[in-house]
């Protein structure tokens, strides 16, 4: 247990220098504007190599001559307006030589020989400085949850309907750095958690249709419409772009109802310290596909879904991009051999251990009129059984999919650190772009 503390003290201290580096994003948009200039350039014929300065601190670039050509901005190869590339592949030769690279209007053009065959392009000195390929970020990408964001609605949207963005915005931000937050005095009434969840983006409809409610049914299609209790998982791994953001409104908990509390936990850190204690069936959980699925026929809506996908995903950085984590709706595995299905058991029930006893566990009642928000990609919910004692606890959920979620998120911020100064969207690094919400970006 004292090693586990080590580990979970090792990785959380090793995240304290980016809550600075987060916490800088509202900050910054008073002084977004970076002064670049170059220094000296080397034209090397099949690479660009750049010593430029920015705020007068001198940066190396190297560029590819086929990665110049593809993200040109002149009209000739992006659409105005929309932005989209307009460069035909197959007239694009595997052999691109640079001619000559010339410094005008803070553009860096560059010409291309005649074999080439290319129209020269045009790429801003800031698109370079913010989009570097070769800049490896071996940064963390998120914060670890351990305690929960509060904010209230009425600081979201005020009574008249009048969005606040600023505090919009700090609300997205806090779930994509932190994945869980509790929204509190939304309005005790059935269906208000769309007013909330459309704040961000619509709602995304599943199979138990765009709202649901959570309370105890005689003849339940889910566990969660009884009493009993639900162990760590996380909603709807069976489809091919699980539910991102979802949204869990208490509209009645009565006193008298012992046990009920919702449980969370960050199956990103869990996922870490799992690296860390057993590297070996980390790396198995990364390959061997669990199978996740719901089949149940005998429901209004017929329903047949089965998908696999392993348990941890990582990007080509070996970064955690995904965890997928949903022991009731899990099926029997399939397509491999008698080694792997031993290998993938023995890292299973191990993962398991891991988060039934992970120190940091968030346990919190709801109150009528809380929503619990959180990153249904990300963090691994709970529920204790309860005993109702003829109270009635009554739930009422939705999801947002989580790339519309990451978007209004990284549009928020944008707009609070450079619309003012007229700065061109593709040119710009947002800092939230890095960040790691359990979509599977390989960034």
């Amino acid at each position: 247990m004292l090693k586990q503390l080590s580990i979970l003290r090792h990785i959380s201290n090793k995240n304290l220098a980016n809550r600075s580096i987060f916490s800088k994003i509202e900050s910054q948009s008073k002084s977004s504007k970076n002064q670049v200039n170059i220094i000296d350039v080397k034209n090397n014929k099949t690479s660009l190599e750049l010593i430029v300065s920015i705020d007068k601190k001198e940066k190396f670039l190297c560029f590819d001559p086929h990665w110049l050509r593809f993200n040109c901005q002149s009209e000739h190869s992006r659409q105005i307006g929309t932005g989209q590339r307009i460069i035909s592949i197959q007239n694009v030769p595997q052999e691109l030589t640079i001619e000559s690279v010339q410094e005008k209007d803070d553009c860096v053009v560059i010409k291309w020989n005649e074999n080439s065959k290319q129209p020269d392009s045009v790429i801003p000195l800031e698109f370079l400085v913010n989009n570097n390929p070769s800049e490896l970020d071996n940064g963390d990408r998120y914060i670890p949850c351990e305690e929960i964001k509060f904010f209230d609605y009425f600081d979201l949207v005020s009574p008249s309907g009048h969005r606040n963005e600023t505090k919009i915005f700090e609300w997205l931000k806090d779930m994509m750095l932190y994945g869980l937050t509790i929204v509190k005095n939304l309005p005790i009434q059935k269906d208000m958690i769309k007013n909330l969840a459309e704040l961000i983006a619509p709602i995304q409809s599943t199979i138990y249709d765009q709202l649901f409610d959570v309370k105890i049914d005689k003849n339940p299609i889910n566990i969660a419409y009884s009493s009993m209790g639900l162990e760590f998982h996380m909603d709807l791994m069976y489809y091919e772009s699980a539910p991102g953001i979802q949204f869990l409104h208490c509209l009645k908990f009565d006193r008298q109802i012992i046990g009920g509390e919702s449980i969370f936990a960050d199956a990103f850190q869990i996922a870490e310290i799992f690296r860390h204690k057993h590297p070996d069936l980390f790396l198995t959980l990364t390959k061997i596909p669990a199978t996740f699925q719901k089949i149940h026929i005998e429901r209004a809506r017929p329903v047949y879904m089965v998908y696999q996908r392993p348990h941890i995903v990582l990007n080509h950085r070996q970064k955690i991009v995904a965890v997928n984590w949903a022991p009731p709706f899990e099926g029997p595995l399939a397509n491999l051999s008698t080694e792997e299905i031993k290998s993938y058991y023995k890292a299973y029930i191990e993962f398991a251990k891991l988060i039934y006893s992970y120190e940091k566990p968030i346990e919190y009642r709801l109150k009528p009129g809380e929503v619990a928000c959180f990153n249904n990609r990300r963090i691994l919910h709970a529920r204790n059984s309860f005993i109702p004692n003829n109270g009635i606890r009554h739930f009422q959920g939705c999801y947002i999919n989580i790339d519309e979620f990451k978007s209004e998120a990284l549009v928020k911020e944008y707009q609070i650190k450079y619309a003012n100064a007229c700065k061109n969207v593709n040119h710009i690094k947002l800092d939230l772009r890095k960040t790691i919400v359990g979509n599977q970006d390989n960034y």
